[in-house]
């Protein structure tokens, strides 16, 4: 096929990043070219994550024009020392890694003492969408090395979410340390990350309690799996959880909302030894409201958490081709994408927003 050498993408504004930036619609971007050992992928579809917002707002560090960090399309081009026969044509995620797998990393050192123990934290990674050119654009250039075949079984569109919210979920369960029967909380149950949070930690044999307002993501949720659906607006969370877990409370909380009060309540909902995930960024920083006197008499544990292992990506592929997870998806054209990023700032987007890439 004829690459072109300028493409649609939507871009910040030239003012940058900002509280009220609107990301422009732009036909004149550069096409990028692979470098030694990197492919240029055709983009399908892209995920929109709340994760986004922040960056476009500057409640985040973002030093590119173009965001988006859930890619997928297919390899048009490949770069110097790649076997083009590996690679044409195959559908890949972008942001993905043989060695990572996670979200938005988009690269890693992989020699300093961070990634011997976990190059998730590399502090020398590169982010699609933060540092380096993002997905809302049709091409776009990845290492062969960070990115990841889709199955043949999965869509586009659906597989898209799975690169950041359903494998931030996945890898969040699997750090609770929870057993078959355990009762779990997920904050922002009926959101992007939440909804597929439920399927993995049913699939799991939790309990699962989710939280979240409104008779749309109560529905949904509840059509998912969950256990018991309470609505933050009307219930007494603290004494409903309390009843449902025999008054000791959750053996986890996976906090996905972002505000001080989602974390605060977290905290509460914990019986003794209980885990706390952290997964929700916050539109403005605040502190965890643990005291040390919780954690010493609770036994708490608290952990971040926003990517995953080769091996989760792997065991949740295999979910999502075995129909054990699927992507609840609102899916818009390209020009809607500023009105997507105000919609998924006030929450009104059950599942996960996806973008279609003008072809």
């Amino acid at each position: 096929m004829v690459i072109p050498s300028v493409q649609i993408a939507a871009v910040l504004p030239p003012a940058g990043a900002s509280a009220d930036a609107c990301l422009q619609i732009k036909p004149d971007h550069p096409v990028p070219s692979p470098a030694e050992g990197e492919l240029l992928v055709k983009l399908e579809f892209s995920g929109v994550c709340h994760s986004d917002v922040h960056s476009v707002r500057g409640e985040t560090h973002m030093l590119t024009d173009v965001a988006g960090h859930e890619g997928v399309g297919k390899v048009v081009k490949v770069g110097e020392g790649v076997t083009e026969h590996d690679w044409m044509g195959k559908r890949v995620g972008i942001s993905m890694n043989d060695e990572l797998r996670d979200r938005w990393l988009y690269s890693s050192c992989l020699n300093c003492e961070i990634c011997a123990i976990n190059n998730t934290a590399c502090p020398y990674q590169k982010n699609a969408g933060a540092n380096v050119p993002g997905t809302f654009q049709q091409y776009i250039v990845s290492p062969a090395a960070h990115v990841t075949k889709i199955p043949s079984q999965l869509a586009p569109d659906v597989a898209a979410p799975l690169l950041c919210a359903g494998i931030a979920m996945y890898s969040s369960i699997m750090k609770t340390k929870t057993r078959p029967g355990d009762w779990i909380v997920l904050p922002g149950a009926g959101g992007g990350l939440g909804h597929m949070g439920i399927q993995i930690a049913v699939k799991k044999g939790l309990k699962v309690i989710a939280i979240d307002s409104g008779e749309k993501k109560k529905q949904l949720c509840l059509s998912l799996g969950a256990t018991s659906f309470l609505d933050y607006k009307v219930d007494d969370i603290e004494k409903e959880v309390k009843g449902l877990t025999s008054s000791f409370g959750a053996h986890a909380v996976i906090c996905t909302a972002n505000s001080e009060p989602a974390y605060t309540q977290s905290i509460r909902l914990l019986r003794s030894l209980g885990v706390l995930v952290c997964v929700g960024i916050p539109s403005a920083p605040f502190r965890l409201p643990a005291t040390p006197f919780d954690m010493i008499v609770k036994g708490l544990t608290i952990v971040g958490n926003s990517a995953g292992t080769a091996q989760e990506m792997d065991e949740l592929m295999e979910m999502a081709v075995a129909g054990d997870v699927n992507a609840h998806i609102e899916c818009f054209d390209f020009d809607k994408i500023d009105e997507v990023l105000q919609r998924l700032g006030r929450s009104e987007i059950e599942g996960r927003a996806v973008v279609k890439i003008p072809e």
